[in-house]
């Protein structure tokens, strides 16, 4: 008889001993089985995109996976309901740009730009060739389509001698008329407004007291004409205007013993750089606010978070009451690169 059969016999007669003590009774240890954890529901494989798609997109990523598949070279969207595709030519290190309703997107193919419009499957060829970015991973300008679509902003960029990333002049494409539009060199790209392209370029401050510099704001129309002007403080260089330019958004922070946190959106008015208010976005526990993303109309903001752990997420923030919805953004597994985590890539379409 082996010594683990004589310890199993040995546990068998304490415990009929401890069960005849007890009068009969349960005896004092119990052993469950544990219940069988359910199976892992797997995502669903993202498939070519041939036609019309069957739902706006909710959102895009790169998923950066290495096993040769189509889906793992080119970039992925997802819809919310959680269907997956790709399309021809918008591989995952190529510019991409997704419009905000989640229905179009521009994309290479062969040394041309191309808009896929997603509700028709139409895919219009743009009159601007596609450059390698040598940028990208420095964080260069990305094409960028208007609030409505029609308008897709594009900027090249090349090393110069001193091998730093220079950004090229920004141009205007108006999608449907096929016409490229070249705008002055010098100043950074804010964002999109309902009139035109909003651009900021930084100055020393003049006639703002307590500020060395400040930062000179213009919206261009895609024609190029200058339509607005507004100056704030330095401080507010990167802020994203809403829609109307009425207001500018910037992220308040605070420097922490070990981080700069940030404590809020502030809301700036453009028309004296004066503050309007501070709104503190209501997020889950253990988040916080990391970049604005985009303005949904002139009452709520796409932000995106980020908890300890730099897991991240996104959330519109409704700047009436700070209520934050999240959007629920989850991406298939994937084995990202040290310098471009899958996370970092993602492009937020349709909220609705």
């Amino acid at each position: 008889m082996s010594a683990l059969w004589r310890l199993c016999v040995a546990a068998a007669a304490a415990l009929a001993a401890a069960w005849l003590i007890n009068g009969g009774g349960p005896p004092p240890v119990e052993f469950l089985s544990p219940e069988p954890a359910p199976p892992a529901t797997p995502a669903p494989a993202a498939v070519k995109l041939t036609g019309p798609a069957p739902a706006p997109v909710r959102y895009a990523y790169e998923p950066h996976c290495n096993d040769g598949t189509d889906g793992c070279r080119h970039h992925i969207l997802v819809s919310a309901a959680g269907q997956q595709w790709w399309v021809e030519g918008a591989h995952d290190d190529a510019p991409f740009a997704l419009s905000a309703d989640g229905t179009l997107v521009v994309h290479p193919l062969g040394d041309r730009f191309v808009a896929r419009d997603l509700t028709t499957g139409t895919v219009t060829e743009l009159p601007v060739r596609t450059e390698e970015s040598v940028g990208e991973i420095f964080g260069a300008q990305q094409p960028l389509l208007s609030l409505d679509g029609r308008h897709l902003l594009v900027q090249h960029d090349h090393l110069d001698e001193d091998v730093e990333v220079v950004l090229e002049r920004p141009m205007i494409v108006d999608i449907r008329r096929g016409t490229v539009r070249r705008l002055p060199k010098g100043e950074r790209v804010a964002g999109w407004t309902t009139e035109g392209l909003a651009l900021v370029t930084d100055h020393p401050a003049r006639d703002l007291p307590g500020y060395a510099t400040s930062a000179a704001y213009v919206i261009r129309s895609p024609g190029g004409r200058v339509v607005r002007r507004f100056t704030v403080p330095g401080n507010l260089a990167h802020g994203l205007p809403s829609p109307s330019a009425r207001t500018l958004a910037t992220l308040a922070k605070e420097i922490a013993p070990h981080d700069v946190v940030s404590t809020g959106i502030l809301l700036t008015g453009t028309e004296n750089g004066k503050t309007l208010r501070t709104v503190v976005p209501r997020l889950p526990e253990g988040l916080r606010a990391d970049a604005l993303i985009r303005w949904e109309g002139e009452d709520a903001l796409l932000v995106r978070a980020e908890d300890r752990h730099g897991k991240i997420s996104y959330h519109v923030v409704d700047l009436s009451t700070g209520a934050a919805r999240d959007l629920r953004v989850a991406m298939a597994a994937v084995s990202d690169y040290l310098l471009a985590p899958a996370e970092l890539s993602v492009l937020i379409g349709s909220v609705r």
